[in-house]
């Protein structure tokens, strides 16, 4: 009875997310395949963490070792590792290349050869004739290599964040606390579950998340969409607009009628890359229709937002692109549609002067 009370008091809520994202998921298999296998991967690995844990603690109220409890044992350090191996694996599902995949399995795979060691020799832990769980220093090389894992997701935070995805940071930076927090408490206060509860939570939360955005980006590019944008100008119009500005790329038309809409596709993509790598942090992307993108400069003067246009166009006269812009100065007294037609206007006369240079240049010639 004192079994299953624990299970339902530290587990419950473990399970319990367990089995809802597995239902949400299998509700959203069609959104995304390779992102849902990697979720799923990780939550089968999840299960079978909650399951030796709580094999390991049945096991250890006996009054006489068991070879089962060292198994349990040994499978609990080798699936925390490549649990928090595959939450780097969707975290990083869009820049993984087989290098890095590699190096990133090492960390993990040498753990887990350290405690299938364990199973033949007593030099990493063991369970002593009172059924106690001892310690032998090569028994925290799961621990330590995990600190491999929780680089490299603080190195993601910190990326994120500064790439202008915050609230992603944010909540990496809350989970990796609620990690670590979970592993201290296992070593050093020998409780169980909060380890466990904090990975399904940031698993459940970070799905989610992922969603969420799906919703607010554009599919094509990653940039914010035109929802987003007349969302976030009620957010930001209190926090510091300086500048909107617009961009409207030319001879999409041209590209799609003659090369097809795949290179139309290349050359949308290559142009946002293009402005968003020349954008401060303090300033956001947002695409509002098949050639046009809108940037919202925050906290920005006007000198350095003049600046950062002179570098896109700079940027876009080494490709074989081009794309016209225009800047309108933010202004609380006026409507948001006023400025976004001041923006508008600027941005065609300079598309007009774009066409005339090229013409000038095409009669020359």
């Amino acid at each position: 009875m004192q079994f299953l009370f624990q299970i339902i008091s530290v587990d419950f809520i473990p399970f319990l997310t367990i089995i809802y994202l597995f239902i949400f998921m299998s509700a959203n298999d069609a959104y995304e395949h390779r992102l849902h296998s990697l979720f799923i991967y990780s939550m089968i690995l999840l299960f079978c963490l909650a399951v030796s844990d709580n094999v390991d603690f049945y096991y250890s109220h006996m009054s006489e070792p068991h070879f089962v409890r060292k198994i349990a044992v040994m499978a609990g350090f080798i699936l925390r590792v490549f649990l928090l191996l595959s939450s780097v694996f969707i975290l990083e599902r869009d820049n993984m290349t087989a290098r890095k995949k590699i190096l990133l399995f090492i960390p993990a795979t040498l753990n887990a050869i350290v405690m299938l060691y364990a199973m033949f020799t007593d030099k990493v832990f063991y369970i002593d004739s009172n059924n106690i769980l001892c310690r032998k220093p090569l028994s925290f090389t799961p621990h330590v290599l995990s600190l491999v894992y929780f680089f490299v997701v603080l190195c993601i935070a910190i990326k994120r964040n500064s790439l202008g995805y915050k609230e992603e940071g944010r909540m990496l930076f809350v989970t990796l606390v609620g990690i670590m927090v979970g592993v201290t408490s296992e070593v050093v206060l020998e409780t169980r579950g909060i380890f466990l509860s904090a990975v399904s939570l940031m698993l459940s939360f970070y799905y989610l998340y992922i969603h969420i955005e799906h919703f607010k980006r554009d599919n094509l590019t990653g940039v914010l969409n035109r929802m987003s944008f007349y969302a976030d100008i009620k957010r930001f119009q209190k926090d510091g607009i300086t500048a909107l500005c617009e961009f409207d790329m030319n001879n999409l038309k041209v590209i799609n009628d003659t090369k097809g809409h795949h290179e139309g596709d290349r050359a949308i993509i290559a142009v946002t890359n293009i402005i968003q790598n020349a954008l401060p942090h303090s300033s956001f992307m947002y695409r509002m229709g098949g050639d046009e993108f809108a940037v919202v400069f925050c906290h920005t003067d006007i000198k350095t937002v003049e600046g950062v246009m002179q570098k896109i166009r700079s940027d876009m006269s080494n490709t074989e692109f081009s794309c016209a812009m225009g800047m309108a100065e933010w202004n609380p007294e006026i409507s948001l549609t006023e400025i976004y037609n001041i923006a508008d206007k600027r941005m065609y006369e300079d598309k007009y002067r774009m066409k005339a240079n090229d013409d000038m240049q095409n009669n020359r010639s």
